[in-house]
This record gives C-alpha cells, structure tokens and sequence, in this order.
C-alpha cells in the first residue's frame, strides 16, 4: 500500500481576520516532513518561506511514515514558538478561506459526502425565483412549493463549490440576500440524506447578481403582440424568468421599419398582423417586474417606399445606390401580402441618422424600452455601395457612424447591433457604443470553429469584456420542412454547450416556451418537448449559476493532458478546432485565477456544423471515469467538476493528486458538457 490517506488543506492567513484591533487570534501553518523542492512545497520550511501573496497548502496522498505538522502562532504573541520555523506572513489580498481556531463550526469545513447521482425532474421538485437577476444587495425570493413532501430536506447556497450557507427547508417561500458583490452567480439546491448517507439532490436554480445585463447576457426574445393577449402575458414571461434571461428582443412589433412608432391602439406589423400597443406595453411592464432588460427591434437603414416613407418624409437622397448614377436602389423582397418590400438607406448618412433618431425619441416618449437592437441583412453584392452623389463606399464601414448617434442621443440606453454572417463584426464591434456583439449566423459559417473565431475575433475588435449573442437557428431545414413537430435535443445540446463553453450565449428562447428555429422570430414550425425544456432549463441555470468561471476568464490555457484511461482527447483552441470521436476539452483561466477545462463530447458526432439542419444529430455516448494528467504548472488546493447533464448542476468536489508539475484527476461522467475546475 503506498498511501495511507488523502488530504486536501486550503488555508490562507489574511492580516486582522477573525480579530479584534487588527490582531490575530490564531494562525496556522501546515506542512509535511516529506522532503524535495516541488510544487507544491513539500515541507515545512518551504511553506512559511513562500513570498506575500495568495497562499494554497495542498497536502497531498501522505505516504507511510510521513508526519503532519501545524505551526501555531497563538493569539497574536510574537514569541510563541511555532512548530515550523519562523516568518510570520501576511497575505492581504488573498480571496481563499481564512481559519479561527476556535469552538464551534465553520461552514468552509463543510462534510464531504457522496451524491446520490441522478438528474431531478424539475417538474417533480420545481423550484423559482422572484427575479431573473438581482441588482446587488436585493433580496432573492425562493419558491419550493413542495417541500412539505421532503420532509428533512434541507436547501444549501453555493459560489462555485463554497458553501456559503445550509439551512433546513421549512417553508415555501424563503428570502436569501446573496453578497453585496456585483457580478457573481450562486447556485441553490435543495437535497436531502438517503439512508446510506448520500446527498439526494432534489432541485436547484441559479442566482444572478449583476447591476447590468451586459456582463452576462441572456438573450430571449417575444414576437406575439395580437389584441387580447394580456391574460397570457405573465405565464408568457415567467417562462423566460425561470431560465434566467436579463435581456429580451421585442422582433417585429413596429409600424414601419422607418417609423416604428404607431400611436394608436391597434395597428400592423410588416406581415400585417394585428399588433396590440397595449399588449406590447404589458410585456415590457410584465419583464421589467422581473429585471429584466427590454429592447425594440428595428432595422437601422430600411424604409418601407410602399408604405408612405416619402409622405414620412424619407428622401430619395438618403438612399443608397449599386451605381454611381443613382439609378439602382437595394431592395429585400419580402412575400406577397405583407406591407412592403423594404428599400435600404445609406447608414452613414447624417439627415437619415438624424430622422431615425428623432423617430427613436417618439419611442422611448411613448414606450418604456431599455434600448435599441440594431438589424441589418448582411453584404450586398461586392460590400460597396454609391451614395446618393455618386460617392463609394464599403457599407460596414459605415455602421460606426450610425450606432454613435443612436448613443449620442440617448446616451443611457443599450444598444447592439446584428452582423449577418459577420459583415461589419470588426466595425461595430469597435465602434465603443455597443454592449455586447450579436452574430446571426448561416451556412457559410456552420463549423463549430466559427463559433469559436466570431467569439475570439469580437474581442479582438472590442476589448476582453466584449460578449458575443450568437441568434444561430437549430435543425433550420427541419423546421421548414416538418412544421408540427420537435426539435432535435442532442443537435441543440452540443451547439449549447460549445457556444457557452466558448464563452457565448445563444439567442434562442421565446416567451410562451418557444425556441427560434427560422430568422422569422414568430415562426413556431418546430416546438420543445419536455426532455429539451427541462435539459434547457439545466444548461441556464449552469451557465448563471456559474458565470464567474465560463465568462470572467482572462486567457486560454493550452496545457498538455493525457488520458491515462483510454479516452481519446483533442484540445480545443485557436490552432485545433474539435474533432470528432473524442472527448473535446477547452480551457480558460478566469480573473481570479482558476483553472476551467470544459470537456465536451464529441464521440459520436455526424457532423462538426453546429447547424443540425436537418435534426439527426445522435445523442451521445455517455462517458465514464475520464482520468486525466494534466500539465500544471502552479499548486492546486481544490479540484471539482460540474455539470448541467447531472445531479441538476450541483458541484462534486474531486480527489486529486499532484507531484510536480503533474495533476491526476478523474471525471465521473460527460453526456455533453462538464466543467472540470482547478483553484
């Protein structure tokens, strides 16, 4: 036998914590009597000789014969005499857990146990929260309306694998006020012991506290607005609320693509449908209740010439041309039937600028918006244009201009702008005016690495806090052909999974439960069945509950891992995208350095597009017991996993060891997506 026990210490001493007038009450060192200079350290002297800064024991499989030793400072005396030799340390700035030594218990040493695996039904143990995200310092509601029927059930708050707090499940309704702190996401779960002792894991939901959307978007989007829809509204709404969208397109609710406004009580949209100002009035009012973020839909260069843009005063010299004569105008064709053909202005025109923003103001006068989504319908023929005068032009460039006085007249409104197939991504992303980049993307961008690249190339242009939206429609051609029917779950999944892993976010939710199949955001030709809504459900709650370690990240790991089971890796990064009939890792380092690597299962894939155009991508193989050595090139104090596929996204933490620069672990388990996080 080589090991007799496994150990895992994080301790930092932090200068006046747990004390009074700055003093410490206790301080404790903690070293081996192994011997050799590795990372880890591996003694004593080692330890209490480690430079200011954080501070990570990792005491790992002591072997036989091996001795623990605990230097104790006391209660501030400066001549108590540690066990280990002298050079008490400070470390100001460290945000790991900090001991009192002292009666009673601390939840940072939280039992481990064992979980019972499984994957709750949310409709079994549903649980809900007031709001879609919190604005720091607010008080988060919680629903568990079943919970008289666990009795002994107790509901739990994490940060990541911390505990933060563990209460007994007394009631329905319990009130939480998570940190003050902006921009972090909490996990809750509610569980209870079986008769083993394991964690049964009985339902959870995620927690955003965030003062602004921005940061971590989740886009939905509403497109129903009909007379007499008001009843249907909160329902409508609270379906968004429960997976978590802060922000929500308002598609196809304008009069007129040149004059969104229509101030009367009734009126029709583009495809001539009824549209209820009203109702439109309701659902900004019903998704503000809950936080969320509002924004209109417009087109930022169309006028309707069929529909009265000149008697609206749209002139012929705002217009763009395909000749320097200005005799051929662009056109997009819509079906017959609907309102008009739409003709495109130039964007970079001031008297066109100035007119859509005057037609803005009677907007935001007359509806409670949060801000504008900018559309446009990708490159047109060679990407230039004419003005009016004969000028030329590329038309990307052209959108700067626009976008910055949309922000300079309402200043304190959001704003994105679309980049079809990515015309223009660079310009506006750099344009300094957007708050996060929107990529709708189609055929000639269908590789799961063009998601990776829109995403990379979007920071490039706008900064490593730029967000990217991907409205990327699933099993397009499916839906075309099969309306009625559901769409396919493993193509959505994996899609999800890189696009979030990547560091994305997917437009792709409706009120009512809907999900975007087609670029006609009111198009419901293929619907969810209750395995994708529940699974959705999961994957939001992960990526809220976990934004900190998927979004704030600082740069991409490219570490040399081995499978040391048999599972055959590829690594995912700017050289190599994901190949098929492997296990698939990404990583990332976040600003608080922990080291992520989402593993993704690309085992048994048909097809690297993200597309699933026509729904028959396979459910993958389930993967089990996926030992990794990874190269490590700093000491690791805790090692955990998570997953939106099992145990309703809740963390396990994982045993490890380490020995130099190598860092042995094992996964339990990819369906299609787990997070495996070093700290």
């Amino acid at each position: 036998m080589i090991y007799k026990n496994t150990i895992l210490v994080a301790i930092s001493l932090l200068a006046g914590c747990g004390s009074v007038a700055g003093q410490w009450r206790s301080g404790v060192w903690i070293g081996t009597s192994a011997s050799g200079n590795e990372c880890p350290p591996a003694n004593a002297t080692q330890m209490c000789q480690s430079p200011s800064g954080d501070f990570h024991a990792g005491v790992i499989a002591i072997g036989e014969g091996d001795k623990i030793s605990f230097a104790d400072y006391g209660d501030g005396n400066e001549q108590a005499a540690p066990l280990a030799p002298r050079g008490h340390k400070d470390f100001p700035s460290s945000e790991n857990w900090a001991y009192d030594i002292q009666d009673g218990s601390d939840i940072h040493d939280y039992p481990a146990r064992q979980l019972a695996s499984s994957q709750p039904d949310i409709a079994g143990f549903d649980l809900w929260t007031d709001k879609a995200c919190y604005k720091p310092g607010e008080t988060v509601w919680i629903q568990t309306a079943n919970f008289a029927a666990y009795p002994g059930a107790r509901i739990r708050y994490r940060h990541g694998v911390e505990v933060l707090r563990d209460d007994p499940l007394k009631q329905e309704w319990r009130s939480w006020t998570p940190p003050a702190t902006d921009y972090k996401g909490y996990l809750v779960d509610v569980y209870r012991l079986d008769g083993e002792g394991r964690e049964q894991i009985l339902g959870s939901i995620a927690v955003d506290v965030s003062s602004h959307w921005k940061r971590f978007p989740r886009n939905g989007y509403t497109a129903w607005y009909e007379p007499g829809k008001e009843q249907y509204i909160p329902g409508d709404v609270a379906f968004l609320n429960r997976r978590h969208i802060n922000v929500v397109q308002f598609q196809d609710w304008h009069w007129k693509h040149h004059h969104p406004y229509c101030g009367d009580a009734e009126y029709t949209d583009i495809a001539n449908n009824k549209v209820s100002l009203n109702v439109v009035r309701k659902f900004i009012e019903t998704q503000h209740g809950y936080n969320m973020k509002a924004l209109f839909y417009n087109l930022g260069f169309g006028a309707l010439e069929n529909a009265g843009a000149a008697a609206d005063g749209v002139k012929e010299e705002w217009y763009y041309y395909f000749d320097q004569n200005h005799s051929r105008k662009d056109y997009h064709m819509l079906p017959d039937g609907w309102k008009s053909n739409i003709t495109f202005v130039d964007p970079g025109n001031s008297e066109w600028q100035n007119y859509l923003c005057d037609r803005n103001d009677e907007v935001y006068r007359n509806l409670d918006f949060d801000g504008f989504q900018v559309d446009q319908v990708g490159q047109r023929e060679d990407g230039y244009i004419y003005d009016y005068w004969g000028n030329r032009h590329l038309m990307a460039d052209r959108f700067p201009s626009l976008l910055k006085a949309f922000k300079q007249r309402h200043p304190s409104k959001s704003l994105i702008m679309n980049s079809v197939s990515k015309h223009g991504a660079s310009q506006i992303a750099s344009s300094g005016v957007i708050d996060a980049c929107y990529s709708e993307l189609w055929g000639a961008e269908s590789d799961f690495m063009d998601i990776y690249w829109v995403i990379f190339d979007n920071k490039q242009a706008g900064g490593n806090d730029m967000r990217t939206i991907f409205a990327n429609y699933m099993n397009y051609d499916y839906g075309v052909a099969n309306p009625g029917k559901t769409f396919n779950t493993p193509g959505v999944l994996l899609t999800d999974a890189c696009i979030f892993a990547l560091g994305g976010s997917h437009l792709e939710l409706g009120t009512g439960g809907n999900m975007l199949c087609n670029e006609y955001f009111p198009n419901t030709n293929l619907k969810m069945d209750a395995e994708l809504t529940q699974a959705i459900t999961r994957y939001y709650d992960f990526i809220t509950a976990y934004e900190n370690y998927i979004y704030d990240t600082s740069r991409e790991l490219t570490p040399t891992i081995t499978s040391i089971s048999g599972h055959q890796l590829s690594t995912w990064n700017y050289v190599l995208g994901p190949q098929p009939r492997k296990v698939v890792i990404h990583g990332k380092e976040t600003n608080h350095g922990a080291m992520v690597y989402h593993l993704l299962n690309f085992r048994n894939v048909n097809s690297l597009s993200w597309r699933d155009v026509n729904a028959d991508m396979p459910r993958p193989e389930r993967q089990t017991d996926i030992s990794l050595d990874i190269d490590c090139d700093r000491m690791v104090s805790r090692v955990w996993v998570a997953t939106p596929d099992m145990d309703a996204c809740v963390p396990r933490s994982l045993e490890f060891t380490q020995q130099g620069r190598s860092l042995r672990v094992t996964v339990p388990s990819l369906d299609y997506w787990t997070m495996l996080v070093l700290e």
